[in-house]
């Protein structure tokens, strides 16, 4: 069986402007290959080549711009959290390892389903310093299923603003039927 993750996953959002992006490019490139012979632009027909090949031009523009602009969009929303797992799974693998203890739990303005999600938010005491560390979004509650109410958190040295707070790794074992 899997672990149930506390962290909401978004990957999935950009799928659907993927898809779109695809659909309206392949639409402007099949319609380079569409033969024409005349061409009836606002009511008045030609058989120019000049005003084809313009009008090939600023169709591909249109469709192929819009659907190349969609893509990249959707592309940009589907590799942003791939790259954020590995950003984390390579602090986890060479950052610091700090416990911190959990100072509030709040929702967020982002709302999926009409559920608000929600963060984590904790402090360790670091070379006698206070930091605050926020998690990512949350779908489910983790404090019941916390080890002594407090989480991990790993952190790279040189650079403290990059640090991952591990939720999954600091609960105990859940899974969801």
């Amino acid at each position: 069986m899997k672990r149930k993750s506390f962290i909401y996953q978004t990957w999935w959002i950009g799928l659907i402007p993927l898809l779109v992006g695809c659909v309206f490019m392949s639409v402007a490139v099949v319609m380079q290959l569409v033969p024409m012979d005349g061409v009836d632009l606002n009511g008045v027909y030609t058989e120019s080549t000049s005003a084809i090949h313009n009008f090939r031009l600023i169709f591909l523009a249109a469709f192929g711009g819009s659907g190349l602009m969609t893509f990249l969009i959707g592309l940009c929303l589907v590799a942003y959290p791939k790259y954020q797992k590995n950003k984390n799974q390579n602090l986890k693998a060479q950052g610091i390892k700090v416990s911190a203890e959990i100072i509030d739990f709040q929702a967020t303005a982002i709302n999926v389903n009409n559920r608000s999600l929600s963060k984590l938010t904790c402090t360790a005491k670091i070379n006698g310093t206070d930091y605050i560390f926020k998690s990512q979004p949350l779908g489910l509650n983790p404090l019941p299923f916390l080890k002594n109410e407090r989480v991990d958190v790993y952190y790279d040295l040189g650079n403290m603003k990059r640090y991952f707070v591990d939720i999954d790794g600091s609960a105990r074992d859940v899974i969801e039927l």
